[in-house]
């Protein structure tokens, strides 16, 4: 481990005390009102070094802002089209970021708020960072509140500091995957040995199948694929190969020379070529083990791969499918990136496969659906995938997570680009619109915005069912006007109405507006006078509704399409959901919440996925565009069936009145039976706890306090091990980025 070097914390808190280069002469001081984001103040940072900088701007506002923004400008006038990432704090007075000033960038336009307002800006300065700051500075970046009372400069001093220590004590994210590979990743040669020694002892283990089509294989890259599977530690293997009339002679004689060097080996030689699928059937024909893996003539397995599906197929007899994490390697075997998977997601299996390597299946269930399919060439593993999980469970399907696969990203392969095989794309759509007519769905399956991705669009039902949109308030008239109109203005779904519950609004414009929005016949009013609990108050909406559905809608909330309503009706009317959740969005364009994973953030209860990523971008596996399973979703936009709330109980208003309520009510609907989901084609910006403020303000820390440690009591397991995030992606502060070391290993 290395020394702490005091003079890299130095430096780090040497970035909090660098030049401060004032920006407030370059714009008037007056007050202004803007009308919303199509006005700005410019701030000319021509003369300002290029690279990364802090920038500060506070300021005076009446109403105060809502969603402020940073957007960078070139002389030219192209203005950047991903916003520098900032945040609110101390009472909304200040905004604050980091931002890259490129050769190019001219100008920093700032947009106060998306709704009218006047401001005066009080002061305005940027910081250079450079050195060993920039390792960090996001990690400063991302002081969204105030923690626990202390002031915001102190506490992004000791963020800075802490985020300096851990780059020390452990390689920086830039050293990426292939330093955590040698690390974290492979078996080390003591564990190999382990492995051999115990296997060698043992009288007992499934027989386990490895199917291989090859044609026209690069004859190296073949080898070394088959050497994988000779160098395993588990030795009841059977290599099933099938070339599909390959033309090369040397080919041909390597694979007739590999049948007599172990009689663990079968080889079918194919006279004509008849494409991957029935290669991959006559493979088939060769198995005789209790299970069959999937290998590609250009890939590897890792030398504890069938030990580990193999003590795993021990341990949990009824098992039917297990599949692992893999990873991308270069032609010459150096790992690039890691695919690091949840557990069974049915959802997001549906939308793309993210199952892929290393596959292990009941060779009875691959035979009983007939194998491979002629006419899916380019997703024939997908469609697989689809047939064999349609009948099985939770129960049924394992996911060990560690990288027991190596993708290779050769030439022609889809490792390194999709462009190799075009054709797997539409051949995965026809896979999926095959699957849903066979299951007699009401959905049709189309093309997603990521290639090899897809969406389930399902029907709508007929009847429409009757909606109450519940949205607690109390003041912040503008606020609640904005989410009220554009409720009303965009949403498409007709069947609804918004459930307007007051918790003891006393400004006067407010209550006049509340007055005037009872004569509408789609807006309904219920006056709630208790001590503020966002529990009880959700609770007394839905006693004074007969809806079929309910939806919890934040005040500070805009939706974005009109398909908002209707893509979380028709996901919460399916079978067996619980509670769906929306693609939140600050006003800024970054992702607010993609779902919810627990465990992850400073409090080790539960944090949002993708929080901070630009709206965008794709994630890990896509997720954060693809629909899919979640344990929780956050309240500040969840719709579920009325039914199933009060079956549950509601929110829990006794133990958890305002923190966390949301993630324990999807954790009961979870414990009933009911899978939660996650949809991206509901979108909508969430300007996050306006009326009340966040539950870590200062002034609610011992209520925030008791809530969490209930949570921590109430879900202790599930709190350590999220089956929908992996355990090698880290629960600090960020999201789906490697940790350094995984919180679990297998062995």
């Amino acid at each position: 481990m290395a020394n702490v070097s005091l003079s890299s914390i130095k430096n780090s808190l040497a970035f909090l005390l660098s030049q401060k280069i004032s920006l407030l002469p370059q714009v008037a001081s007056t007050t202004r009102k803007v009308p919303d984001y199509r006005d700005c103040v410019s701030f000319d940072v021509g003369g300002l070094r290029r690279g990364l900088h802090f920038i500060s701007i506070h300021y005076n506002a009446s109403p105060s802002v809502m969603g402020p923004r940073i957007v960078w400008q070139q002389e030219s006038g192209t203005v950047g089209e991903d916003q520098v990432f900032i945040f609110e704090a101390n009472g909304r007075d200040e905004v604050f970021g980091t931002v890259m000033i490129g050769p190019n960038v001219r100008y920093l336009n700032f947009h106060p708020s998306r709704l009218e307002t006047s401001f005066q800006i009080t002061d305005a300065f940027v910081r250079p960072i450079t050195g060993f700051a920039q390792d960090w500075v996001y990690g400063v970046s991302f002081v969204r509140y105030k923690m626990f009372g202390l002031s915001w400069w102190l506490n992004s001093a000791l963020k800075a500091v802490a985020k300096s220590i851990q780059g020390i004590f452990r390689p920086v994210e830039a050293a990426g995957y292939p330093t955590w590979w040698v690390e974290y990743g492979r078996c080390s040669e003591a564990e190999l040995l382990r492995q051999r020694e115990e296997a060698s002892r043992a009288t007992q283990g499934p027989l386990i199948s490895i199917v291989l089509p090859t044609f026209e294989s690069d004859l190296d890259l073949l080898k070394a694929a088959v050497e994988s599977v000779f160098e395993q530690t588990y030795e009841r293997w059977q290599l099933c190969v099938c070339d599909d009339g390959s033309s090369s002679s040397a080919l041909r004689n390597y694979l007739t020379e590999l049948s007599d060097r172990d009689t663990r080996v079968d080889v079918h030689l194919r006279e004509q070529n008849g494409h991957i699928s029935i290669a991959s059937n006559d493979a088939l024909v060769l198995a005789k083990g209790d299970y069959v893996g999937f290998l590609d003539h250009d890939d590897l397995l890792t030398a504890d791969a069938l030990f580990s599906v193999a003590q795993v197929l021990v341990d949990n007899p009824a098992l039917r499918l297990v599949y692992s994490d893999e990873d991308v390697v270069r032609a010459d075997g150096e790992p690039l990136n890691g695919h690091f998977k949840p557990d069974w997601n049915e959802d997001l299996a549906r939308s793309i496969n993210y199952v892929c390597h290393f596959l292990v299946i009941s060779r009875e269930l691959v035979e009983s659906v007939g194998g491979f399919r002629e006419g899916f060439e380019g997703a024939q593993d997908y469609d697989l995938l689809l047939r064999v999980t349609r009948g099985l469970s939770k129960k049924q399907i394992y996911h060990i997570p560690r990288i027991l696969y190596h993708w290779r990203a050769a030439e022609g392969s889809t490792a390194s680009t999709l462009d190799n095989k075009p054709y797997a794309a539409q051949a995965g759509l026809r896979a999926l619109a095959d699957f849903l007519q066979q299951t007699k769905l009401a959905a049709v399956a189309e093309p997603s915005e990521v290639e090899t991705a897809y969406r389930i669009n399902f029907t709508a039902p007929v009847p429409l069912p009757f909606v109450s949109i519940i949205v607690p308030t109390r003041d912040e008239l503008r606020v609640l006007k904005n989410c009220i109109r554009s409720v009303l203005e965009v949403t498409e779904y007709s069947n609804y109405e918004v459930l307007i519950v007051d918790n003891g609004s006393t400004e006067e414009e407010t209550l006049a507006y509340l007055e005037e929005v009872s004569a509408d016949s789609r807006l309904r009013l219920l006056k709630y006078d208790e001590p503020f609990n966002f529990s009880a108050i959700n609770n007394f909406a839905v006693a004074n509704t007969n809806a079929d559905f309910v939806v919890l809608l934040n005040n500070d909330t805009e939706p974005l399409n009109g398909q908002w309503l209707t893509e979380m009706i028709c996901q919460a009317s399916r079978e067996g959901i619980g509670a769906v959740g929306a693609k939140l969005l600050y006003a800024n364009d970054r992702i607010q919440h993609a779902g919810v994973i627990l465990g992850l953030g400073g409090d080790g209860i539960a944090g949002h996925a993708f929080k901070g990523k630009h709206k965008n971008e794709v994630g890990s596996l896509a997720r954060t565009r693809l629909v899919q399973e979640y344990c929780a979703v956050t309240g500040a936009c969840l719709a579920v069936s009325r039914n199933k709330y009060l079956e549950v109980g509601g929110l829990d208003e006794s133990n958890l009145a305002i923190a966390y309520n949301d993630v324990d009510f999807c954790l009961r609907l979870r414990e009933k039976g009911y899978r939660n989901i996650w949809t991206p084609y509901s979108q909508l910006y969430h300007y996050e706890s306006y009326s009340r403020g966040p539950d870590s303000a200062s002034v609610s820390i011992d209520r925030y306090r008791a809530e969490a440690e209930y949570m921590r009591h109430r879900w202790s397991d599930l709190l350590r091990d999220d089956p929908f995030y992996s355990p090698s992606f880290s629960r600090g502060l960020y999201s789906f980025e490697i940790a350094w070391p995984p919180s679990r290993r297998d062995h």
